[in-house]
C-alpha cells in the first residue's frame, strides 16, 4: 500500500510539474505571437510612412524641376527681371544724336557758345540736302574775324570733326572786320542798276531786267539792300520767278539791317557750289556774308540770324 501511495504521489507531482511547464510554454507562445504581431504592425506603419514620404517627394519633384532649389528659382527670377529692365532702358534711350533735329540743335548751340557775341544763322538745311547738320569753324580765339562752314550729311558728325575735311559745304557764314567804315562799305561791292526792261515784282516793287553775255539780270532795291538775280539765256532760264519769290519771302521775313549797304546776288541755275548765292551787308567796320548753294535758302539763312 505504501508503495502504491508513493507511486501515486510521484505521478501527481509529475502531473503538477507538467502542468506548470505547459502554462509557461503557453505563455511564451502567446508572448511570441503578440510580439510578432506588434512587429508586423510597426513594420506596416513604417511601410505606410515610407510610402507617404515617397508620395510627398514625388509631389515636390513635380512642383520644381529636378536639382532646382527655392533660392535658385528666386535668383533666376531676379536676373530675368533685371535683364528685362535693362532691355527696356536701352529701348527707351535713343542712340546719341540719332535724331536730325536733335543733332542740328546741338550743332547750333555749340556754335553759339563758341561765338557768343554774334548772332548766327539758324536755317541752313533744305529739302534737297541730307538731314544731319554739322559745321567746321576757324579759331574761336578771334571773335572779330571768323568763318563757319556748314555741312549736310547722312549721319551725325561732331563740329570740327576731321572727317569734314573730305566733305563739301552747303553754306557758310563769315564775319570780317575792317579798319574803317569806308573800307567795309567798299568790301560789300554793292551794285545798283536800274537800266533795262521794268518788271513788276509785286508789292509795289519794280525790277529792271537786261541781258548781257548770254545771261539775263533782274535787279531791284529794297531799303539799303540791292538785289540781283542772274539767269542763263542759253539754258532758257528766266530770272522773273525767282525774283518774285524772293520779294514775297522778304514781305514775310526781315533781313539784317545794313549800316549803309547790303548786296544779295542769286543764280537761277542749280549748283552744288555754295559760293554762287550770297547775302552780304555792312555793319560799321564789319562785313557779314552768307553763302548757300540754294538761292532761296541763302535769303532764308540771312533772315534767320
Amino acid at each position: 500500500m505504501k508503495k502504491i501511495g508513493l507511486i501515486s504521489s510521484a505521478f501527481l507531482l509529475t502531473l503538477a510539474l507538467a502542468a506548470c511547464g505547459g502554462g509557461k510554454s503557453t505563455e511564451n507562445t502567446d508572448s511570441r505571437s503578440s510580439a510578432a504581431e506588434s512587429t508586423t504592425v510597426e513594420s506596416t506603419k513604417a511601410s505606410a510612412t515610407k510610402e507617404s514620404s515617397s508620395k510627398a517627394a514625388t509631389k515636390s519633384s513635380d512642383a520644381k524641376p529636378s536639382g532646382t532649389t527655392t533660392a535658385d528659382s528666386k535668383a533666376t527670377a531676379s536676373s530675368t527681371k533685371e535683364a528685362a529692365n535693362n532691355g527696356s532702358a536701352e529701348k527707351q534711350s535713343p542712340a546719341k544724336n540719332a535724331n536730325p533735329d536733335d543733332q542740328a540743335n546741338q550743332v547750333l548751340n555749340q556754335l553759339a557758345n563758341m561765338f557768343p557775341s554774334q548772332g548766327l544763322p539758324q536755317a541752313i538745311l533744305t529739302s534737297q540736302t541730307n538731314n544731319f547738320l554739322t559745321a567746321a569753324t576757324t579759331s574761336q580765339a578771334d571773335q572779330n574775324n571768323f568763318r563757319v562752314l556748314y555741312y549736310a550729311e547722312k549721319e551725325a558728325i561732331p563740329v570740327n570733326d576731321a572727317r569734314v575735311n573730305q566733305l563739301t559745304p552747303i553754306s557758310s557764314f563769315e564775319k570780317k572786320t575792317y579798319g574803317s567804315d569806308a573800307e567795309a562799305k567798299n568790301a560789300v561791292n554793292q551794285i545798283i542798276d536800274n537800266g533795262g526792261q521794268p518788271v513788276d515784282l509785286g508789292y509795289n516793287i519794280t525790277g529792271y531786267k537786261q541781258g548781257a553775255a548770254g545771261s539775263s539780270y533782274l535787279s531791284w532795291q529794297e531799303g539799303n539792300w540791292s538785289l540781283v538775280v542772274r539767269a542763263s539765256n542759253i539754258n532758257g532760264e528766266s530770272p522773273d520767278d525767282l525774283a518774285k519769290n524772293v520779294v514775297n519771302i522778304l514781305e514775310q521775313e526781315t533781313l539784317p539791317a545794313p549800316n549803309t549797304v547790303g548786296q544779295i546776288t542769286l543764280n537761277v541755275a542749280g549748283t552744288t557750289d555754295y559760293n554762287r548765292n550770297s547775302v552780304v551787308w555792312q555793319a560799321g567796320t564789319v562785313v557779314y556774308s552768307v553763302h548757300h548753294f540754294d538761292p532761296i535758302q541763302a535769303v532764308k539763312m540771312a533772315t534767320s540770324i
